[in-house]
């Protein structure tokens, strides 16, 4: 019998180790709980069940399987979920027909060959070794050079887009993978030629291993001014320069373990540090430092230290990006070279130099005061106007107030000026941050309030059921119908008529669909969740609570309804049912005494 992928994919991987892979988790009695990773929080909201192998936030609800997270943070289809994870539990799917593939398929099996053509190329040919000496030269190791599967693209117009055709991809579709370029004139070339020509190649992988696009670096030994020294893949359908951070799939272990990242411009940067040892190290790809990139390096450290090159445009990619990561609630250092070398040529001359430099970080206040008060006089009211000017936006950009507050002294004493003055300038800058989107700025905290609210009712009177059930013998006479969802009151009534012990699930599945029992699963996730979230938490209050809750809401169901009847019999003039109808209202309350 062929077993289903899924199924075989579940059982090899664990929901703590995959979702671990991304955020920080941490034990929460038979759970795990995370800041959510999809919405801003303070408090964590999002648990993970291994025993289910389910987790769920209850800030944004979100929640399912180890398929589910992975669309959702990767921002892929279901097809794409399972390559990547099947990926990961060394399951191998069968081969798939080319005419139903996503999109998304053929782009990640196209950038897959293109990958081994560039290594082939970089290995057999006269050039490539040429390009290997010359990276050799740089620095490298031929080891590393390996492991980084570092490559090169041969000279001609058409070798890789022939290449690709003839393992049966169109142009069309090398095109969506960015690796070919649209010729618009009428030329005798072929329509469709290289877009990476006579380069070092280096392949871009996402966070799971997978080559997503390349970075093409010039041949040394025949640089062309027509073009630019590096040429990246466009954004495609697989590849958003914003999201995507060079090495991480090496680096996030480390970034965990060492509780750092350290941030660089370039990929040979990279390589060197992580051939240095230091390999909680990885690369924003020449764009700017991003939020999407910040709220990924987020899920493995709330430190950060960036190493960009300090001629100005490095300086203002510095300034606005870790302006973001103050603003995240980074613990941000900039970290400086001598004579502007990059980390590349760092650690080439010296590793431990590069050691160095990176546990002299400063803090980016720090870095900023320091250039601040090294430039003129500082003595003078107008360069003291100006450096406040300059250091105050910044400062206020700290969401930790006695980190700020610290700050705040700091400058107060360089300046030599009352603090109470420059708190004064700080409640003036308004808090609006060009760079950041409003929901970051708005902090959407989940409270316990909100955390209380989470899941409805029914749900959580049916799941304290489900994972009391010696709690809820005391409860037993309790009428199916106050559970006004179908799906909720059927598994209420099986529940009722099959003696249910505490775990053993076995007995409600039989007699539950496949979809149902599922639910149920869920659903005493949900409340085991809750459990940890709420403090103080005492079962049979819950339950005695949520049931008179319910009584509550049906009895104000029947009150309203005899409240409309006895009106329509004013109406009528129905005397005989007005009493009738006045008696059962009394009766009612009476019979509850609730309200």
């Amino acid at each position: 019998m062929t077993s289903n992928p899924v199924d075989e994919i579940k059982n090899k991987l664990d929901v703590v180790d995959v979702i671990g892979g991304y955020i920080k988790v941490q034990k929460a009695g038979r759970n795990y709980k995370a800041s959510c990773p999809f919405h801003s929080e303070k408090t964590p909201s999002f648990m993970i069940s291994p025993e289910r192998q389910l987790w769920r936030c209850f800030g944004c609800n979100r929640g399912g399987s180890i398929f589910d997270f992975i669309m959702e943070i990767e921002g892929v289809e279901f097809g794409d979920a399972l390559k990547i994870l099947a990926q990961r539990a060394g399951v191998e799917l069968k081969r798939i027909d080319p005419k139903i593939k996503t999109k998304r398929t053929k782009l990640y099996e196209i950038c897959s060959l293109a990958n081994s053509f560039f290594i082939k190329q970089f290995e057999a040919g006269k050039i490539g070794k040429d390009m290997q000496k010359y990276l050799i030269e740089r620095g490298l190791k031929q080891k590393t050079i390996k492991d980084w599967e570092i490559g090169y693209a041969p000279k001609g117009w058409q070798i890789l887009v022939d290449f690709l055709n003839g393992r049966g991809y169109s142009s069309e579709d090398v095109l969506m993978a960015g690796l070919a370029v649209k010729s618009e004139k009428n030329t005798n070339r072929n329509k469709y030629y290289d877009r990476f020509r006579d380069r070092i190649i280096f392949p871009i992988k996402d966070v799971n291993g997978v080559v997503v696009g390349f970075t093409g670096r010039e041949n040394p030994n025949s640089p062309n001014e027509n073009m630019g020294k590096y040429i990246n893949t466009p954004s495609t359908l697989i590849y958003d320069k914003s999201r995507i951070l060079y090495g991480l799939d090496k680096a996030r272990t480390d970034i965990r373990k060492k509780d750092l990242c350290i941030l660089v411009e370039g990929q040979t940067d990279v390589i060197m540090s992580h051939q240095a040892g230091f390999a909680n190290t990885v690369a924003s790809s020449g764009t700017a430092l991003t939020e999407e990139q910040l709220k990924i390096i987020k899920r493995y450290t709330n430190n950060l230290a960036t190493a960009f090159d300090m001629d100005s445009a490095g300086e203002m990619a510095t300034k606005k990006g870790i302006d973001l990561a103050l603003q995240l609630g980074f613990n941000a250092k900039v970290i400086s070279l001598l004579d502007n070398q990059d980390p590349a040529d760092c650690i080439k001359k010296s590793a431990s130099s590069w050691s160095k430099s990176i546990n002299d970080a400063e803090y980016l206040i720090e870095f900023y005061l320091n250039r601040a008060f090294a430039k003129d006089n500082s003595n003078t009211i107008e360069r003291k106007k100006e450096i406040s000017k300059e250091i105050l936006p910044i400062i206020k950009k700290i969401t930790n107030n006695v980190e700020q507050s610290h700050w705040l002294q700091e400058l107060a004493g360089r300046l030599m000026i009352q603090e109470s003055a420059l708190t004064e300038e700080l409640k003036k800058i308004k808090d609006v941050n060009p760079y950041i989107s409003n929901d970051i700025a708005n902090n959407d905290v989940v409270n316990k309030k909100d955390i209380l609210q989470a899941p409805p009712l029914e749900e959580y009177t049916l799941g304290l059921v489900l994972a009391y059930p010696k709690i809820f013998r005391k409860y037993k006479d309790k009428l199916s119908h106050l559970f006004t969802d179908p799906y909720l009151e059927e598994i209420f009534e099986i529940f009722k008529k099959n003696k249910i012990k505490k775990n053993d699930l076995e007995t409600l599945k039989k007699n539950l669909s496949d979809s149902l029992f599922e639910k149920t699963n869920d659903i005493i996730f949900k409340t085991e969740s809750q459990r940890n979230l709420i403090e103080e938490f005492n079962p049979e209050k819950e339950i005695e609570f949520c049931f008179l809750e319910l009584q509550k809401r049906n009895m104000q169901k029947e009150l309203n309804k005899l409240n409309l009847e006895m009106k329509q019999a004013e109406i009528e003039k129905n005397e005989v049912l007005i009493k009738k109808l006045t008696k059962d209202f009394n009766k009612l309350i009476k019979g509850n005494n609730i309200i």
